[in-house]
Order: structure tokens, then sequence, then C-alpha cells
């Protein structure tokens, strides 16, 4: 008897499994197979109800009971089944065909060059770590890391002493001025190195200052330009395009003040910085928070005077910023122009109010001082800055020695960059300020 089956009910081959299903999913289920009418087709049956049914069917009372189910999974397959993993992330080659069919030996063999490459890698990091010795300066090598110690750790005390090294010689810049800092005119303070006389008795004034060999007959002609350091581009503008004769004054306020001194100093201009002192209309007119006071006490004064010592290394010394009051008090013109002698700074009076002091004082406590005689830029204008320019040269004539200030407006630079082209055929020495230092007579 022919048995018709119903084309629904036949079994259906389940698709592939996958990767991870194959590694972690049940274990395949035993295929049934069962003869019917004698043909040779097969059938995969995956539940015993199925297999009884289909036995029951064909009447065959002999077939094979149906398989035991599977026992479960114990720890040993488990620990199988991760190194398996392993060994398929290690040999892509593995990752083809059914994991049954996996060579064990090319297994075997993986796993043996993994654990011989991470045996050599111990080894050697065994070995070196045990040959490396402590290197020098602040780290010391333990094994294959670094222990980074603090700077007073680097040296045990017997070593610092037998390490100590003199201060290594400083040169100067293309430009002939004095790298700065010289640590032998240096001195270490809270708020960082403010300038000293040193020990061999060189002057931070002179030894900041830029090289002048002009002979003394020759009338010499200073110009010094205050205010420097605020606007950037027109400082570098005109460090770049004027002679580097000409002495810049900077804001101890201004941006970046460190760079720009430099930068300054490297294009050859010896280096003022501008000392903010009271003003008669202060506070309407207000130099800023270090402002030297008259109602302020000596040590408050001296507190913010030595900030502005801090700011920047290589400068010759200072010009007072606005302080028409200040410069017009002897009694404390004597206190700053003690501070300046004790460390061999030079004082620039700009003279901002009509009876300053401040060059006098200087004077006749032994200081090194310069005074303005004219502000060539008061009216910025092409003309009026040219008939002071005039005005000046004169001066050097009839004196020997003159000193113009300016501020660095766009028209002041353009005008000062054609006088200067000129006046070398004048028989007049362009310099720098320190090339005026006390040749002249304050009133």
């Amino acid at each position: 008897m022919a048995l018709h089956v119903d084309p629904d009910d036949r079994p259906t081959a389940d698709p592939k499994p996958g990767l991870l299903k194959r590694l972690f999913g049940g274990r395949r289920k035993k295929a049934v197979a069962v003869e019917m009418n004698g043909g040779d087709g097969h059938i995969l049956d995956e539940h015993h109800a199925d297999a009884d049914l289909i036995q029951s069917i064909n009447g065959d009372e002999d077939a094979p009971p149906p398989a035991e189910p599977p026992r479960k999974r114990g720890f040993k397959h488990k620990i199988t089944t991760f190194f398996r993993i392993i060994g398929l992330i290690l040999w892509p080659p593995f990752l083809r065909g059914d994991l049954r069919t996996v060579n064990r030996r090319l297994l075997m063999a993986a796993w043996t060059i993994v654990l011989l490459v991470l045996a050599a890698g111990g080894g050697w990091l065994v070995t070196t770590g045990e040959k490396l010795a402590f290197l020098p300066g602040s780290e010391v090598v333990i094994g294959v890391g670094r222990l980074a110690l603090p700077p007073e750790a680097r040296l045990a005390p017997d070593q610092k002493s037998a390490a100590a090294a003199p201060p290594p010689a400083v040169g100067r810049l293309p430009s002939g001025l004095l790298i700065a800092p010289d640590p032998l005119l240096a001195e270490t303070t809270p708020r960082g190195l403010i300038p000293k006389i040193g020990s061999d008795g060189r002057q931070p004034w002179n030894a900041y200052a830029r090289p002048f060999d002009e002979p003394a007959t020759r009338p010499r002609l200073a110009i010094v330009l205050h205010e420097m350091g605020l606007n950037t581009q027109l400082t570098l503008l005109a460090a770049e395009r004027l002679p580097p004769a000409i002495t810049f004054a900077f804001n101890p306020y201004a941006p970046d003040l460190a760079r720009q001194v430099e930068m300054a100093r490297t294009l050859g201009h010896e280096v003022l910085l501008g000392l903010p002192m009271e003003p008669f209309d202060y506070p309407a007119s207000d130099p800023g928070p270090y402002t030297l006071l008259t109602s302020l006490s000596e040590q408050e004064n001296a507190r913010r005077f030595e900030w502005v010592l801090s700011r920047v290394p290589g400068y010759i010394g200072f010009s007072n910023l606005m302080g028409g009051k200040y410069t017009s008090s002897p009694e404390h013109m004597r206190t700053i122009a003690g501070k300046l002698k004790e460390r061999g700074l030079m004082f620039v009076d700009a003279r901002t109010a009509p009876r300053s002091v401040a060059a006098r004082v200087v004077r006749e406590g032994g200081g090194v001082y310069a005074f303005v005689n004219r502000q060539v830029d008061t009216q910025p204008t092409g003309q009026t800055i040219d008939a002071r320019l005039e005005e000046l040269e004169r001066t050097a004539r009839s004196n020997g020695v003159a000193i113009g200030s300016a501020l660095p407006y766009p028209v002041t630079l353009d005008r000062l960059l054609a006088w200067t082209r000129g006046l070398e055929a004048k028989g007049i020495a362009l310099a720098p300020v320190s090339a005026i230092a006390n040749r002249q007579t304050p009133e």
C-alpha cells in the first residue's frame, strides 16, 4: 500500500546555524533515518514524537529506539568552547567549515606558536629589566616602568655637592645684546627673578645695554618709544622697521610681555620698563593696579615696585608711566632712587610734569639717570613731528646729547623712519638711551 504524504508535512532542513550558535548552541540532535516503502529516502527528524509516528506508520516493530536525550554540558565542555573561540580568533582559516571538521593538529600548532611568543616576550622583559640601571635626571627606571621623583630628590645629599656646577657662560644675541637673564645678575624671589648687581660688580643697566662705540665728541640723540607692547602689531612693526638704536619702553601690563621683550632685544633694541606712578589727576587717570602712590606706605609701594621688577629679564631700567605727582615729590623719589641704585638700574624721567625732580634726586643719590628733552608727537601730525625732531637736533648740537620721547602712532613710526635715514649725514649719532646716561644736567 502506498503511503500518501502531504507536502506540507514534509520536514524541511534547518538553515545552517551561525558561528556563535555553533559554538554556544545545543548539541545537534541525532537524525532518525526512516526507510519509507523500501526507498532510499531519509527523513531528518529532530523530535522523538515524530520518530514514533513514522515507526507506527511503517509498522516496523524492530526499529531502534529513539536516541537518549543529550547529557548536560559540564565545565570541561565550556573550557573546550572557550579555547575554540580563542583558536578561531588567532587562526582565521579555522572559520571555514563546521567546527567538527576543524583540524585539531593545526589548532594545537597555533596555540604552541602563541605560547612560545608569550614565553619569549616574558623572558626578554625579565632579562632586560634586571640589566636596566638608573637614568640621569629626575626619572629612575624600575624594571620597565618609570618613577618620576620630585626635583629635590634627584640626587642624594652627598651627590648634590659633587654634581654642583657653575652657571653656564651667558653669550650674546646676534644683535650684540647680552642674553637675558644672566644668572649672575638675577635674584630669585617669590615673585620671580629680579635684577641685581653681580658679584663681579657688573650692573644690569650697563650689561643689558646696546653696545655703542661712537666717539664722545659727536652729538648723540636718543629716541625712546613709550607704551610699547600694548599694540603687538605696531610693536612688531616698529621693532622690524626702525633702527635698532631706538629704545623701547614697554608697558608692564602688556600682553605676552616676555615674548615681546625678547623679540625687541633680538632685533637689537634695548629695553626699559614703564614704572606706574601716581599722576596729579589720580584716579581719573589710573596707571594700573601696581601704581606707586604718595598716599601708600613705604612697604606697600615696595611690594608694588617688586612686582614691576619681576616682570621680565633683560631691561636696563625704568621710565615713569604717567607719574606727574609722584615724580614731583622728592621724599618719595628718594625711596625709589635708593632701590634703583641698590639693583644697578637706570631711571629715565619722561618729564610728564614740569616740576619733576626725579632725575635730580637720582643723580644726588649716586644713581644712573637721564631725562627726556622733548616729546615729539604731542600732536601726532607729520608736520609737528618733523618740527620737534629738528628741535632735538639743535639741542643735541648745543648740549652734546638729547633725548626725545614718542608713542607708537603709525604716523610717528613713519616720520621717525624717514628722519633717521638722513641723521647720519647731519653728523648726529642715533644712540640708545643708555649711551646718554649721566650726561645731562637736570634742573
